[in-house]
Formats: structure tokens, C-alpha cells, sequence
């Protein structure tokens, strides 16, 4: 048995225990476990199989096993950086609405000091 075939599905199996962690501690929505289950699930799969990759290839009409992992973690990826981006944007429009309360607040007390 490869070296991979081992360590590969005891980091997933490490990984699937800290998503059900942070799920439990509520850091992170129950559709995102599911989907990273399904994830290192596969990972475990295809770790444990290599041949399983070629027929979910097959599926997919992509020829080559390796080829549908690396447009699997590419998709993957893309859909990651996708929603840090909307993450991102939300956190900026709140931090700009924050910025607006102080700086109205501290112009109305700054205003209030000046007619005393």
C-alpha cells in the first residue's frame, strides 16, 4: 500500500473532526459540513480506490482520472475564493456603514461641545 493511501485518508478523517468541531462550537452552517464531508470523503475514496476516480471521470466525460481531481479542486477552489470575495465585500460595506455612524455621532457630540 502507497504512503498515500494511508496518510491521505487519516488527514481527511482529522479534517471531517475539526469541520463537525466547528460546526458544534456554531463557527460554520450545517450545508457547509455536509459539503466538506463530501469533500474529504472523497478524498478517502480516492485515496483508497485511484480507479474510482477514472470512473466518476467517466461520468463526467472527462477521460483520465487525474484530470476530473484537478478540475474537482478547481471548482472547488473557485467556489472558495467566490465566497471569501462576498465575504469580503460584505465585511467592507459593514465596516463603511460603521464608519458613517461614528463619524455623524462624533460630528453631533463635536457640535454640542462647540455651543457650550
Amino acid at each position: 500500500m502507497l504512503l498515500y493511501s494511508i496518510l491521505f485518508p487519516i488527514i481527511s478523517i482529522l479534517a471531517i473532526l475539526w469541520f463537525v468541531y466547528r460546526y458544534l462550537k456554531q463557527k460554520q452552517s450545517l450545508i457547509t459540513l455536509i459539503l466538506w464531508t463530501i469533500l474529504w470523503l472523497f478524498v478517502i475514496l480516492f485515496s483508497i480506490f485511484p480507479r474510482a476516480s477514472e470512473q466518476f471521470a467517466r461520468l463526467f466525460g472527462i477521460t483520465r482520472g487525474l484530470d476530473f481531481i484537478i478540475i474537482a479542486v478547481f471548482v472547488v477552489l473557485f467556489y472558495i475564493i467566490f465566497g471569501l470575495f462576498n465575504r469580503v465585500d460584505r465585511l467592507q460595506d459593514e465596516i463603511n456603514k460603521i464608519v458613517k455612524e461614528v463619524a455623524i455621532n462624533n460630528e453631533i457630540s463635536l457640535d454640542d461641545e462647540e455651543d457650550e
